[in-house]
């Protein structure tokens, strides 16, 4: 037997590549990888700071911002419609690599801009977007613009106030001179609206207030009214005084003390009924009036005075007469002006058998 080694074939050129690459590869493969990893590193700054490459980035539930309203006011006119359920938008926008994480759909400033809007009626605005080197550009909207109805803008001056009492004055007190300030107030908005306004109404109730003698203010909400009475609200009015905007009036009261004083009727009798006759009693109805006034006038009044007597002169039955009531200097009010005064005559063997 032949112990002779036989030759080994060749082998192929691919094994012995691969088995080259291989020893490369296991040999400072730590070194290998790391470089590897640097390059990724340097290739993604590279690729980040490169302001022409950009990526598609979409944004949902963007709100609508509304611009211009107080130029377009200064124009004479004001949106009545279309402004008050904004859609949300959703937007698709060109991104640049670097700060598309950052970017934000306030970057690129969403807006109607409604100042160039030139005359009443149903109008057309576009959604106008900001296009920056920074964040890009707006390439797509859900909507590209709204429809909104538009009023002439008017100022009507010099409306007057009107105050309406509405309850009583509590027991005791007599509420004088009430007024309101400012007595007419200024008013701006749509023409269709501020037209209409005939008055504006303050009700105020006296009997809510924390009432005490003297000088009483009170601060009151008010309605805008037209001639039929029918309330006019807008948030687009605005009501001002001196160019102060009013949301309440402010009334003034002055309070005094009031109390019941009896009818004098001493002395109100003159002259003799016929033969036989007498005058039985003499009363008033009503026998008393509430009276207001300073508490030092109160205090030294006792009685009030009727400004004429009655003449009984040969008269032989009762007799009804409406006397006027005599106001005290000092009195601000008198529940009653006048009585009705009877004089009660009878025969004198009547009041005998009585």
């Amino acid at each position: 037997m032949s112990t002779e080694t036989r030759p080994q074939p060749p082998q192929p050129m691919h094994h012995a590549l691969r088995k080259r690459v291989w020893q490369a590869i296991k040999n400072n493969w730590q070194l290998k990888l790391l470089s590897l990893l640097v390059a990724f590193v340097v290739w993604g700054a590279l690729i980040s700071e490169d302001p022409n490459l950009t990526r598609e980035k979409t944004f949902t539930d963007v709100p609508l911002t509304v611009t211009g309203m107080e130029l377009l006011q200064r124009n004479g006119l004001i949106i009545v419609e279309g402004l008050d359920n904004l859609p949300l938008i959703k937007m698709r926008a060109q991104v640049p690599q670097k700060i598309y994480a950052t970017a934000h759909p306030t970057n690129y400033s969403v807006r109607v801009d409604v100042s160039r809007i030139t005359a009443p009626g149903e109008q057309t605005v576009p959604i106008q977007t900001l296009s920056t080197g920074t964040f890009g550009s707006i390439e797509w909207m859900s909507i590209n613009e709204i429809t909104v109805k538009v009023d002439e803008y008017i100022t009507r001056r010099r409306v007057p106030v009107k105050l309406v009492k509405a309850g009583q004055t509590p027991e005791g007190y007599y509420s004088a001179s009430t007024s309101a300030d400012p007595n007419n107030v200024v008013i701006s908005g749509p023409k269709s609206l501020v037209e209409k306004i005939d008055v504006v109404s303050a009700s105020y109730n006296p009997a809510l207030q924390d009432l005490s003698v003297g000088v009483q203010y009170s601060a009151v909400p008010f309605r805008l009214l037209a001639a039929d009475g029918t309330e006019i609200k807008s948030d687009l009015i605005s009501v001002t005084s001196e160019n102060v905007l009013l949301d309440t009036l402010l009334v003034e009261q002055v309070i005094y003390p009031t109390k019941f004083v009896d009818i004098n009727l001493t002395g109100l009798v003159k002259g003799t009924v016929a033969e036989g006759y007498q005058v039985v009693r003499v009363t008033a109805d009503p026998p008393q009036v509430r009276v207001a006034g300073s508490e030092e006038e109160l205090d030294s009044l006792k009685l009030l005075d009727l400004s004429s007597v009655i003449d009984v002169e040969g008269l032989n039955d009762t007799i009804i007469r409406a006397l006027r009531v005599e106001k005290p200097q000092g009195i601000m009010y008198m529940s009653d002006n006048a009585v009705y005064v009877t004089v009660e005559i009878a025969p004198v063997t009547a009041a005998k058998g009585e």
